[in-house]
């Protein structure tokens, strides 16, 4: 245990200086007399275990600062300054995004590295002033302030942490999210339904916009399949943990005697590509197979009259992209092959193959399979996802969007398996 001295009248006193956490407290004690809170020690922190607890965190510290590189990050910062004050930046708006982004970016960086070090000599001048500090309260202010720049640098450090991980080519874009009604009737296309508020209230929870462009609803209520476009960072790198087949278990609200009824949806997640991204990916015509027909959706007399919907197979891997929220049959082969150039490159980075021409059906049918996540509300209530061992007995607060957890689980488990 750590002891510190202050002047109390004439005499100096021995203090061993503890933390009670949550609520701060400190206790004192003559030098030749036990601590008077011995029977709660385990409930306090020492200034020693602070200190100790400041170089575990520097460390972190200095191993991030090591990856950032603030210097080269400065030069950086400084070039692209430059760039974003040229007169003719937006005369090509496609460069001038692109440089506002990496911009952004650079700042973004410098910012969390200057406040790793703010965080630092907050808490470290904190202890300093507690060691010398005169009287219990003024000791107990410095090391509850320092305790509360430990509890923000980890928190800060734990969020660098988690966006190491999202590294891949496009975890920081945005992301299309596609929900299919699987076995299960009924119950399945509302489970369908029930998962799209539940990406809906994630969503808004993190900032992002999400534009809903595509619904087609069950007969009898539900959704057969519904597509949201999320535009916002790290999108993509979050969602990709939504990939796989959701499992729902409840007593069935549309059984006259409420069976146990389980219930089975498939998400899939693709990169939200835009016509500059999808232009460095070419596939061969004669890989394609496209067909027209006309949209079910609404839209006028064009779309239903006209054959505008167009479907698009890539023949190697089986998989076909259809879409139909546009127009004109020119518009919506576009957007297609955009989704379908996103799908197989999302499919090629998680099968680890150097480019799309590698992949073939079986890889694809293996990674579409996958059961990721059960929902169970019958007879009793945990969410639990499989790969990663996450669970909770909060299914109201999953299903309002509270995926968090779920979601940097396996960012963790996806880094360990790699």
């Amino acid at each position: 245990m750590a002891s510190i001295f202050f002047r109390t009248g004439a005499r100096l006193a021995c203090a061993h200086t503890r933390i009670h956490r949550p609520r701060s407290s400190m206790t004192r004690c003559a030098s030749s007399g036990p601590s008077s809170s011995s029977s709660g020690a385990t409930e306090f922190e020492t200034i020693g275990v602070v200190r100790r607890r400041l170089d575990a965190l520097q460390h972190r510290v200095d191993a991030a600062l090591h990856i950032v590189d603030v210097d080269a990050l400065t030069i950086e910062l400084t070039e692209l300054d430059a760039k974003s004050a040229q007169q003719d930046l937006w005369d090509d708006p496609k460069r001038a995004t692109k440089v506002m982004h990496a911009l952004g970016v650079v700042k973004e960086e410098l910012a969390n590295a200057r406040a790793f070090g703010t965080h630092v000599e907050d808490a470290r001048t904190a202890l300093e002033l507690a060691g010398v500090g005169e009287g219990a309260a003024e000791m107990d202010a410095m090391m509850t302030e320092a305790l509360a720049s430990l509890d923000a640098l980890d928190k800060a450090l734990e969020a660098w942490e988690l966006r190491r991980l999202l590294g891949g080519q496009y975890d920081a874009g945005g992301a299309v999210v596609q929900i299919y009604a699987g076995a299960g009737g009924l119950d399945a296309q509302d489970w369908s339904e029930m998962l799209e508020r539940m990406y809906l209230g994630w969503c808004e929870k993190k900032g992002y916009s999400v534009r809903v462009t595509e619904r087609l609803e069950g007969e009898g209520g539900g959704l057969k399949t519904c597509t949201l476009e999320v535009d916002g960072r790290y999108a993509y790198g979050y969602l990709h943990a939504e990939k796989g087949t959701h499992r729902l278990v409840r007593q069935s609200p549309f059984k006259k005697d409420a069976t146990r009824q389980t219930s089975f949806a498939a998400v899939d997640v693709i990169p939200l590509f835009d016509d500059s991204v999808a232009d460095t990916v070419t596939l061969p015509e004669s890989d394609l197979e496209i067909t027209t027909m006309r949209s079910s959706g609404p839209g006028g007399q064009n779309v239903n009259k006209l054959e505008t919907a167009v479907r698009i197979k890539h023949v190697p891997t089986d998989i076909t992209v259809k879409c139909d929220s546009h127009r004109t049959q020119a518009m919506n082969k576009q957007e297609a092959l955009v989704r379908l150039k996103a799908k197989l490159t999302s499919l090629a980075e998680e099968a680890r193959v150097a480019d799309i021409a590698e992949l073939r059906g079986d890889i694809v049918k293996a990674e579409w399979g996958q059961q990721i996540r059960n929902y169970v509300l019958h007879p009793y209530k945990l969410v639990k996802d499989v790969r990663t061992g996450v669970e909770t007995s909060d299914v109201d607060k999953t299903l309002g969007g509270n995926l968090d957890d779920f979601m940097t689980g396996y960012l963790r488990w996806k880094a360990e398996e790699i």
